[in-house]
This record gives C-alpha cells, sequence and structure tokens, in this order.
C-alpha cells in the first residue's frame, strides 16, 4: 500500500508518552480498518485487504471495549450521572444505569486494567 499522505491524531506529547507502543499499535489498526473501509466504498477490495480490514477491526474491539468499560467505571467514580452517561453513549438513561449497574457487579476485566495501566 503506497502512502499519499499521513493522518494525524492529534495527541499532545505527554499523552504519546503516557500511551507509549500502544498508541502506535491502535493507529496502525485503525489505518488498516480506514484502508478497509476505503476499498468497500471505491471497490476493489480483495480477499486480502478484506481479511486485513476484518482482523484489524477485530483486534481494535477488544481494547475499545476496555476502554470504555474503563471510562465507564471511573466516571462512577468521579460521581456521574446517569443521564450524562446515557449522553455520552447516547442511549436512554435506563439503558446507560442497566449497563453502568452491570459493569459495577464485576471486577475490571483484563482489558479494563490495560486500559488503566494497572494490569
Amino acid at each position: 500500500m503506497e502512502r499519499v499522505s499521513d493522518l494525524t491524531i492529534p495527541l499532545s506529547a505527554a499523552d504519546a508518552q503516557a500511551l507509549g507502543d500502544d498508541a502506535r499499535q491502535l493507529a496502525e489498526r485503525f489505518g488498516t480498518v480506514l484502508h478497509g473501509l476505503t476499498q468497500l466504498r471505491v471497490g476493489g477490495a480483495g480477499t486480502d485487504g478484506l481479511e486485513a480490514a476484518i482482523g484489524a477491526s477485530t483486534d481494535l474491539l477488544a481494547p475499545l471495549e476496555g476502554i470504555r468499560n474503563a471510562a465507564v467505571r471511573q466516571h462512577d467514580a468521579e460521581g456521574g450521572s446517569y443521564g450524562a452517561l446515557a449522553k455520552a453513549m447516547d442511549i436512554k438513561q435506563a439503558t446507560a444505569q442497566y449497563r453502568r449497574d452491570t459493569l459495577l457487579k464485576n471486577d475490571p476485566s483484563p482489558m479494563e486494567q490495560w486500559a488503566t495501566g494497572s494490569n
């Protein structure tokens, strides 16, 4: 794949340093997903490209879920309301309450621990 231009992900130097190699790995996977999306939209998606997009998007799901769940857990710890959580998740308040309450009944998952750097 030839690169014509780079996509800039706006991270401060402090953010990039705190994330270390995780930032690069996530950005590379996201780039592969965007390339797959382009192939789907403009055509020319061969099985190799589609398999790369499938793999990269699958590889992103677990970290993104861990980030979201860790943020929901921290939102609760900081006193965030169900209403604000519902707005952030673009869901009904009762659904946000159910999801947060269900999450809090369990210990943080390995991906939540990864997201908070506590693994």
